[in-house]
């Protein structure tokens, strides 16, 4: 009984390498296919107001104003001070590292995301996300 499991359990590992290395790498066109300049469009809160915890205080989100365009390059994304990578599928994923707290630069200690799609139209749709609140940004493409 215990041989037969042991067997099972080797060729399952074996199957999953299989599969694993028969699996292609991306063709080079399509990290590129979105490469460009976005032009910034528009952004909305997504919440008005967030609790702080620790203060028993509620925080008023602010707005997002435009700094400048969203810039794809070999399906690597930046905006702003946000980094990040652009999938097969159009999928966009940008993060900005937290400052260290005491030096400055607004969100201090604190991580920033953006996850979106890029459509078929050119249009960037992310939602943009930090400790507190929460912002949809949308960029339209400009050139390649």
């Amino acid at each position: 009984m215990y041989k037969a499991v042991g067997l099972l359990w080797i060729a399952g590992f074996f199957s999953l390498v299989a599969a694993a290395d028969a699996q292609s790498p991306s063709s080079p066109a399509v990290t590129t296919l979105f490469d460009g300049t976005y032009a910034f469009v528009s952004s909305a809160k997504v919440n008005e107001t967030y609790y702080a915890w620790g203060s028993n205080r509620i925080g008023q989100c602010g707005d997002l104003s435009p700094r400048g365009p969203l810039t794809i390059v070999n399906g690597h994304a930046r905006y702003n001070k946000q980094e990040g990578t652009v999938g097969p599928q159009g999928e966009v994923t940008m993060r900005k590292e937290p400052t260290p707290f005491g030096k400055g630069g607004g969100n201090s200690g604190i991580d920033v995301m953006a996850i979106g799609r890029i459509d078929a139209n050119g249009t960037v749709r992310v939602r943009r996300m930090d400790y507190y609140c929460s912002w949809d940004l949308i960029w339209q493409k400009e050139s390649k």
